[in-house]
């Protein structure tokens, strides 16, 4: 059992529930969430995705905060910003499937 059992197993309940939502399968609701409320803002809307994705990302500041104790910085971008940059660079993936 690898220290990431639990993040593993967290992400695929996540994937199944964004799945059942009518996601895709591979996705969690985190990107999902600032895939398409980025899309939202960019047209200066309100959505469900937009509010899930600042309802998320309060959800997960405690990631921010654990970042920022063990770097000193404080990241950037949000939780589901970067779950999203995650799913674009394809991090998620085993390193036997990247390219």
């Amino acid at each position: 059992m690898s220290s990431s059992w639990g993040h593993e197993v967290f992400c695929a309940a996540d994937q199944r529930l964004n799945a059942v939502l009518a996601g895709y399968a591979d996705e969690t609701i985190s990107a999902r969430s600032y895939r398409l409320g980025s899309r939202a803002k960019r047209l200066d809307r309100w959505d469900q995705w937009r509010v899930s994705w600042v309802i998320v990302d309060l959800l997960f500041i405690w990631q921010d905060m654990l970042i920022q104790a063990k770097t000193g910085f404080r990241p950037a971008a949000g939780h589901c910003e970067r779950a999203y940059a995650s799913e674009v660079e394809r991090l998620q993936l085993p390193p036997e499937y990247r390219p």
